[in-house]
């Protein structure tokens, strides 16, 4: 299985014997090398060609609706019941833990506006709950079917979880 993980960052993935992992990313940093520098919404990959398809705590680096490009290309390079992994912060999650006095005001305005990390591809330029993310992906592509991730584990791929964080899993 092929799996890409665009947008890779600080969290790479690891190929195992499962799933050959190709870590994506337009931005190249000291020990944050992706295996493919490129922009994730044109990919020299071909359709039907991939199995995972991962944008782990990248769409809200994107400005409304912006992001609907690596949806589609998503969409184009999946196989036929492939799976696009989509991670993002649950801002109603984060909201409702910080009005409740449980999650700093430091933590909640991170997650809100991002941890910037000197250049703005680190700002946060958008923000979701499972509505509006649910809604997005919808709009962007045909897909055969949309749930919440269900957490389970995925070779070789280490995606974070935590209450403020929102896993949608389409299915092509």
């Amino acid at each position: 299985m092929i799996g890409l993980n665009v947008g890779s960052g600080q969290r790479r993935f690891t190929s195992t014997p499962e799933v050959e992992w190709i870590n994506v990313d337009k931005i190249s940093r000291p020990d944050e090398e992706p295996d493919l520098q490129c922009d994730g919404g044109h990919l020299p990959y071909a359709d039907s060609s991939v199995d995972y398809f991962v944008l782990h705590h990248v769409c809200e680096h994107f400005h409304c609706g912006e992001a609907a490009g690596l949806i589609r290309e998503a969409f184009r390079v999946l196989k036929s019941r492939g799976s696009l992994l989509v991670f993002v912060p649950d801002l109603r999650a984060l909201a409702v833990r910080w009005l409740e006095g449980g999650l700093s005001t430091q933590i909640y305005v991170t997650n809100l506006y991002g941890a910037y990390r000197g250049d703005q591809e680190s700002e946060h330029k958008w923000g979701f709950d499972r509505d509006s993310l649910n809604e997005f992906l919808w709009s962007a592509a045909s897909w055969y079917a949309m749930k919440p991730f269900d957490w389970r584990d995925v070779s070789g791929a280490s995606c974070a979880k935590d209450f403020w964080i929102l896993g949608v899993e389409c299915v092509k």
